[in-house]
């Protein structure tokens, strides 16, 4: 028991080592792919489909970051959004 508690622990501590900015874009990405999901699912298109669109408003969120607020690009921010959409698509499919 003393080894699964250390193991949950190990986990959340990791999970609290990612910065709030990380879990935003995880949101974000997620709700684009649920509302891509539903208009490809009406569409019949497959819905792997979704992800382009997370990617592509991921990716324009950091060029704005780094354009106009003068803040490096962060890919790290993209793949979270990503992860997101990802999670996403498997939820619709539930």
């Amino acid at each position: 028991m003393r080894k699964f508690l250390d193991g949950v622990y190990r986990v959340f501590g990791k999970l609290a080592e990612v910065g709030s900015d990380k879990y935003l874009h995880m949101f974000v990405g997620l709700v684009v792919s649920m509302l891509s999901c539903k208009a490809l699912h009406a569409l019949g298109c497959l819905l792997i489909f979704a992800l382009i669109p997370a990617f592509i408003v991921m990716v324009a969120k950091e060029s704005v970051d780094k354009y106009y607020r003068k803040e490096p690009f962060d890919w790290l921010d993209v793949s979270a959004g990503v992860l997101g959409a990802i999670v996403g698509v498997f939820l619709f499919l539930l």
